[in-house]
């Protein structure tokens, strides 16, 4: 999947060098699917070490889906539904061969902060002292 985001991104240059209007706007399309691509490919070697980008790689087929559906619907685009099935097809994968599926979601509950118990520590008292003339 990183490889081909790369290639992807690659090819797109050439659209974008007519009228880009990512940079118009402040980014750049084709190096942002660069590092998402290579990304996904350095945590294809070690996944667990790198949950973040596997994160990333299965949000990246939702976020496709949702953008062929916006455009069709608001701008009555052409659904194009290459992107949609290679999105959705490795965020399934992805999902399916992760090692550790639980992790996938990260926890919302139990995140609770303690704070430091130490017993070494006499509670401190105040003594009232009248002020010196």
């Amino acid at each position: 999947m990183g490889m081909a985001m790369v290639g992807g991104a690659a090819v797109s240059l050439v659209g974008t060098s007519l009228l880009p209007l990512d940079q118009e706007v402040g980014t750049h399309a084709s190096a942002a699917g660069a590092v998402l691509g290579i990304g996904l490919m350095a945590a294809a070697v070690n996944p667990a070490g790198n949950i973040g980008w596997v994160r990333a790689g299965i949000l990246y087929g939702f976020v496709v889906l949702a953008f062929e559906a916006g455009s069709y619907y608001l701008w009555r685009s052409p659904f194009h539904i290459g992107p949609v099935f290679f999105g959705l097809a490795f965020s399934l994968l992805l999902i399916a061969t992760y090692p550790q599926r639980r992790q996938l979601i990260p926890p919302t509950s139990g995140r609770v902060t303690k704070m430091p118990t130490t017993t070494d520590h006499k509670p401190a008292t105040h003594e009232m002292t009248e002020p010196a003339d």
